[in-house]
């Protein structure tokens, strides 16, 4: 990388000292790392291309085009909100099918479509986060969650899991504390199905315990579903939208996991109220019209049950592939989670390991994960574990992947030599 001249320098410093305090606090966007070629790529949660439905998307796509392009080149129309609240047509497709899956009536201004799953989490939380609010995350959980509530200016609770989710008993504890400090808890966040990083979901019977501290207490279930439908084993768990009645969940969804992550279509169902105030803060002119009208018409032929089933066949193997590489090849120094679907497994390094070291051994040999860290908002918790995203490898790759991630193991045993190959 070439050296910045001084008035480069000189300029950048100009620009750090400009950006606001929600800036400063935020993420790049980039991970930290070398300028290395990566050959095993098990950092991101990205979909396998090979699952993208190209000529389906393509033939869809052009008959949008020819068909309806005059309203699906517009902004879209004035009426039932299609700027802001989306495409009417999808909006009623993923409509009958919260009917068909969660059993609940829902009307078109009970849903908004979002630029994926992570704009319905921002909206949430500009719509009912102020500064010194209190909301509740899993501890660990996605670090997205985290910059977009402090950017609000809340504080952020963490609240342990275990095998069967948010431990929802040490939540209800905190509340009487919260409320006498004058920062009643306002909203809790979680992946209740196939959390990440940690794969586990939230019990049945935790999600009506949460649901009834909800009702009691006075706050908001961000209930965050875009690995819901990537089921492998196992049975479904009804969603928390599915059993709430009070109008305090809020559901998000997404086609990026499922579809593909550039068509940027995600969805946010809950309480007419709670949608229109999502509505009322989002900082654009929505979703893209065409791109919406071609996954509706991806919905109408029928063609998302077969190539759900599809993938997720392709990745229960990817994921029995990586567990199995594990077991051979990192299990002296690993143990993990055996989730029943999504993209991830969260590895933990015994005490053998150094954990500072062995990013740097896997990445000088081409293999990368996420650090345990990013998963825990600032400071060293979290040095131990990885997240192995198993998906996006090629089948024929991840295996030998693997075996390289314990060749960097082996090199980051407490008192090995530090030199990377």
């Amino acid at each position: 990388m070439a050296e910045r001249r001084p008035e480069q320098e000189e300029r950048a410093a100009l620009v750090k000292s400009l950006v606001s305090t929600a800036a400063r606090r935020g993420r790049s966007g980039y991970l930290d790392l070398p300028e290395v070629p990566v050959t095993w790529a098990f950092e991101a949660g990205l979909p396998d291309p090979a699952t993208f439905p190209i000529d389906a998307l393509a033939r869809i796509s052009e008959q949008v085009l020819r068909d309806d392009s005059a309203l699906g080149l517009q902004y879209g129309g004035g009426y039932h909100g299609s700027v802001v609240y989306g495409f009417e047509g999808l909006r009623a497709l993923l409509a009958e099918r919260t009917r068909a899956l969660d059993g609940r009536d829902v009307g078109l201004r009970e849903l908004m479509l979002t630029s994926g799953g992570v704009q319905a989490l921002t909206a949430t939380c500009q719509a009912f986060l102020d500064p010194g609010d209190s909301f509740a995350v899993e501890a660990p959980t996605w670090d997205a969650i985290l910059s977009a509530a402090r950017t609000t200016g809340a504080e952020a609770v963490a609240i342990p899991l275990d095998d069967e989710g948010m431990r929802v008993d040490l939540l209800e504890q905190q509340l009487p504390e919260l409320a006498r400090r004058g920062k009643p808890l306002k909203l809790v966040y979680t992946i209740d199905t196939f959390h990440t990083p940690t794969g586990v979901c939230l019990s049945l019977d935790r999600r009506r315990q949460l649901i009834e501290l909800a009702r009691e207490w006075n706050f908001v279930i961000l209930e965050d579903n875009v690995y819901g439908d990537l089921r492998y084993d196992g049975f479904p768990i009804p969603s928390m939208f599915s059993l709430d009645d009070s109008g305090l969940v809020i559901k998000v969804d997404s086609f990026s996991k499922t579809l593909a992550p550039a068509l940027r279509i995600g969805w946010v169902t809950g309480h007419a109220d709670a949608i229109a105030a999502l509505a009322a803060v989002r900082g654009d002119l929505g979703v893209s019209q065409w791109i919406a009208r071609v996954v509706a018409g991806f919905l109408r032929e029928g063609l998302y049950a077969p190539h759900l089933e599809a993938i997720n066949a392709l990745y229960r193997r990817k994921r029995d592939l990586a567990i199995r590489a594990l077991r051979e090849h990192c299990s002296e120094w690993l143990s993990w989670t055996e989730p029943d679907g999504g993209f991830f497994l969260w590895l933990e390094a015994n005490e053998a390991i150094d954990g500072r070291q062995v990013l740097r051994h896997a990445i000088a040999r081409g293999v990368v994960c996420r650090p345990g860290e990013r998963f825990f908002g600032d400071g060293e918790q979290g040095r131990q574990f990885f997240r192995l995203a198993f998906v996006t490898v090629p089948e024929a790759e991840i295996e030998r992947g693997i075996r390289v991630l314990g060749e960097a193991l082996r090199a980051s045993v407490r008192g090995a030599a530090r030199t990377a190959p």
